[in-house]
């Protein structure tokens, strides 16, 4: 299983600018953020993947936009829509090209049958080593693996509204069975899940944690203290002052 080339010395975690600098934009997973994640130094953008009614991959967290799923609409209609909104959704290529050479990426999959189209995109553009691939759903992070092993996948843990809360809480707090069956490199909880020794054995098993979403300072120098990898974060200016 590859491991991926993300694990940081003690003196600071990896900083991801959670939907590019979204705490400080007026719209999130767009180029603006994205670009000002960039200046103000972020290690990595993270951002959602979602596919329109006519096959494009695009930008975007929500399954809805004003009532309309996004899987219902052309792109030209989301971006018409979006656009209308502040800022227009962008593709993944757009983000792909602003991003190349200047910042890693850290790519959110939404929905499942998306791997290998997304998988072709960043690797046609990038190297394996510039971006990882993450997802909540375990069959997603599967079937990134085996679409393309030597990519880093990650699986996602804290999901909201889960349908059995008592055995998916304990399935996130003690993962290990997870994430061996999907073969996940590293692993992405909620910092709420940061209990009961979850990063130690998270790291005895070889396994970088990337923790979501801290915008909180005390919160960010807990989670650092603890040994977390990378802090996904809206503020990545506040975590970049804390850790410089």
């Amino acid at each position: 299983m590859s491991r991926p080339a993300t694990r940081r010395s003690a003196h600071r975690p990896l900083v991801i600018a959670h939907r590019g600098a979204s705490g400080l934009v007026d719209s999130e997973n767009s180029l603006e953020a994205f670009e000002l994640a960039i200046e103000l130094g972020a290690d990595m953008v993270e951002f959602d993947v979602r596919k329109t009614r006519d096959g494009v991959l695009v930008c975007i967290h929500d399954a809805e936009l004003s009532g309309h799923p996004i899987a219902q609409m052309d792109y030209g209609e989301l971006r018409e829509r979006t656009e209308a909104t502040g800022a227009a959704a962008p593709t993944l290529e757009e983000v792909v090209r602003l991003c190349r050479g200047r910042i890693r990426l850290d790519v959110e999959l939404k929905e499942y049958g998306d791997e290998r189209q997304v998988l072709a995109i960043l690797t046609r553009e990038l190297s394996r080593a510039d971006f990882v691939v993450k997802s909540f759903l375990d069959r997603t992070v599967k079937a990134l693996k085996q679409a393309d092993p030597r990519v880093t996948a990650g699986l996602l843990l804290g999901l909201e509204h889960p349908e059995r809360v008592v055995a998916t809480r304990a399935s996130e707090l003690f993962p290990g069975r997870r994430l061996r069956a999907c073969s996940a490199d590293f692993v992405s909880p909620n910092h709420q899940l940061l209990r009961l020794g979850f990063v130690p054995r998270m790291r005895r098993g070889g396994l970088p944690v990337f923790v979501w979403t801290v915008n909180d300072v005390r919160i960010m120098e807990r989670v650092a203290r603890l040994g977390a990898d990378a802090i996904i974060t809206d503020r990545p200016d506040l975590a970049l002052m804390l850790f410089s």
